[in-house]
């Protein structure tokens, strides 16, 4: 779980909650759902992120286009 992205403190938690048995099934399904939420949360983030990141290249790129497009009709002329 820790490469889910499960923070420490949640997994101390979780396994020392496993040990007691049974009857803490439903605090460690309760700590599963939020590390879930939490890293929906992260994932939204660096997706959100990713498309501003794209969206920044995909202007640099009509510019570098823009900029060699007068360059070669600078060379024209």
């Amino acid at each position: 779980m820790r490469n889910a992205g499960v923070s420490i403190e949640a997994l101390i938690e979780y396994f020392g909650l496993f040990q007691k048995g049974e009857s803490t099934i439903n605090k460690r399904k309760t700590i599963l759902l939020e590390q879930r939420d939490q890293l929906a949360k992260k994932v939204q983030e660096m997706q959100d992120t990713l498309a501003m990141l794209t969206h920044k290249i995909d202007i640099y790129e009509e510019l570098l286009l823009k900029f060699e497009d007068e360059k070669l009709r600078g060379l024209e002329n």
